[in-house]
């Protein structure tokens, strides 16, 4: 969508223009008009201008400074001049000025037209996709850490991915690691900063520890490091075939957990020693799934988060697990929150199927009488109750719902049945929202044509329509079209039609004190309105309904 700008002080010039750029069928642009270089500007302040189309001579800002202008806000702007004038040295200084082209004013206006479609072809051979993509891809580049990071704690956070999704992100992001093959997550955590290390300096002395790892772990492992706090990171790694020397470097399980630990706890003592941080480190010596990197890294966060002993420079193993770090809930409350977002999304899919990979973990069968258990209800009944509470549907659904079935967990006799419970409320909420939104939807839509009823003869812009309602002119157009089939300046066409019948039949007003009433600022373009509609002009409307009444 292009937003089209027309300017003359000519009024039936404009007039004339505006409607041809209306009635042009699936029209790809917004169009604003003013009738002198002041009103222009303040058009191209409220919104952005992709084309402007004016009078190269005007009164006050002429058609030059109104280009600098509106050059100033809109650097990408496009302008075409309106001139009346064969005068060479007009033209060229115009062209010099950076115009893209210019119309003599006694054309055709299907030549004005098409010159505004060629301003428009050039602006999407600028922004066209090749060079879109050529950009994207040189800043893609310059970006992967960056993109590297945000899909691994994608990873970690539970996202969905086939592995065949998987894999051409792998191979996207030109991951080292195989998207086919388990792999080790180790977790650690900068105990206490030193004194002497600037808050901005942080981020260079992880760096440090991320060359520390990669320098312990290259001869036979693939590593991934990521940050995921001011004072936590953690890696991916995988076990290569081969070693940097060409040797084989399968090991079993065993002795590949020695392997990682000492190397871990090698880690550890150098961070000690040559960067002086003290750290700890849980050492995921089990590789897992991708499928289950979101649960591992759960528990070794929790586990890291729970701490042994004095809670300072801590190395720990995934084998080390008591029974409440080895909870399969330990991530639930990560969960929910992915949950939770789901269902303010309105994505219903999404919801129950984060739900369900809860649901799966959960192994009572005949009451929910479990610490995990219980927490996950009242996790999930505090999110509910939450944004119920936000979205003012605590009341209104109340008298649809049993709140015991909320507010207790003793209200339910199995787990089945508890998920059963917030699957529906969840369908609920979001089928409540919807209605919500769609009332919303038709209140925006009553206000703008009631504002448009109240004035007929005003300024009836997109931008001073959306203004009314706090939505962007392009927002609101689509808006208006979805929620009643035409478009908002056909109900304004058709409204001013209306009344300039019953204001022709209704009053002894003269034709051009009806035609300003209604906003139109030129008489002869009202006749020529009224015409194109009517098939009269309004002189022949007012005569022929006075030979009907007598």
């Amino acid at each position: 969508m292009y937003r089209l700008l027309i300017v003359d002080d000519e009024p039936i010039i404009v007039e004339g223009l505006y409607d041809k750029f209306q009635q042009l069928a699936d029209s790809p642009y917004e169009v604003y008009k003013a009738f002198n270089g002041e009103e222009a500007l303040e058009v191209a302040r409220r919104v952005r201008v992709d084309l402007l189309l004016t009078d190269l001579k005007m009164p006050g800002i002429d058609g030059l400074e109104l280009q600098n202008a509106v050059g100033q806000l809109w650097p990408k702007c496009k302008t075409i001049f309106l001139t009346g004038h064969t005068d060479f040295h007009s033209i060229q200084a115009s062209l010099r000025s950076g115009a893209f082209d210019y119309v003599l004013k006694m054309e055709e206006d299907a030549k004005i037209i098409q010159a505004v479609f060629r301003a428009a072809d050039r602006i999407s051979e600028e922004n066209s996709l090749d060079r879109m993509l050529s950009d994207a891809r040189n800043r893609w580049t310059q970006a992967l850490p960056i993109l590297r990071k945000e899909y691994v704690l994608e990873l970690l956070h539970g996202d969905p991915s086939t592995p065949t999704g998987r894999a051409a992100r792998f191979a996207d992001l030109k991951l080292s690691l195989r998207s086919d093959m388990p792999v080790h997550l180790c977790v650690g955590r900068v105990d206490e900063w030193r004194e002497d290390i600037h808050s901005g300096d942080k981020s260079l002395f992880l760096y440090g520890v991320h060359n520390v790892i990669d320098e312990h772990f290259a001869d036979g492992y693939d590593c991934l490091f990521v940050t995921y706090g001011q004072d936590r990171f953690l890696w991916l790694m995988q076990q290569r075939r081969e070693g940097s020397d060409g040797a084989r470097s399968d090991t079993g399980a065993a002795d590949r957990k020695s392997q990682i630990l000492g190397l871990v706890e090698s880690v550890q003592t150098a961070c000690r020693t040559f960067m002086k941080l003290p750290c700890s480190f849980v050492a995921g010596c089990m590789p897992c799934d991708w499928e289950e990197l979101s649960r591992k890294f759960g528990r070794l966060d929790f586990q890291l988060t729970q701490g042994l002993g004095l809670g300072r420079e801590m190395l720990l193993s995934d084998g080390f697990a008591s029974a409440s770090t080895d909870s399969e809930f330990q991530f639930h409350e990560r969960e929910i929150g992915l949950l939770t977002q789901a269902l303010e999304r309105k994505d219903g899919i999404d919801f129950h199927r984060r739900l369900d990979v809860l649901s799966a973990a959960v192994r009572e069968t005949d009451g929910i009488r479990s610490g995990s258990a219980l927490a996950l209800f009242y996790s999930l009944s505090s999110a509910f109750l939450l944004l119920l509470n936000r979205r003012g549907l605590l009341e209104a659904l109340s008298e649809k719902i049993d709140m015991n079935k909320l507010l207790g967990a003793q209200a339910h006799a199995t787990w089945r049945e508890a998920a059963r419970f917030f699957g529906e409320l969840a369908d609920l909420v979001i089928e409540s929202v919807e209605a919500e939104s769609g009332k919303e939807s038709s209140e925006v839509v009553l206000r703008v044509e009631k504002f448009v009823r109240e004035n007929v003869g005003g300024d009836l812009s997109l931008a001073r329509l959306a203004e009314v309602v706090h939505l962007t002119p392009f927002y609101l157009s689509r808006l208006y079209k979805q929620q009643t089939g035409h478009n908002l300046t056909d109900y304004i066409t058709e409204l001013k039609l209306s009344r300039a019948k019953e204001l022709l039949v209704g009053t002894t007003k003269k034709i051009y004190e009806i035609g300003l009433e209604l906003g139109f600022h030129s008489s002869p373009y009202f006749n020529h309105y009224f015409k194109k509609m009517t098939n009269m002009t309004p002189q022949e409307y007012r005569d022929t309904w006075a030979q009907r009444v007598t």
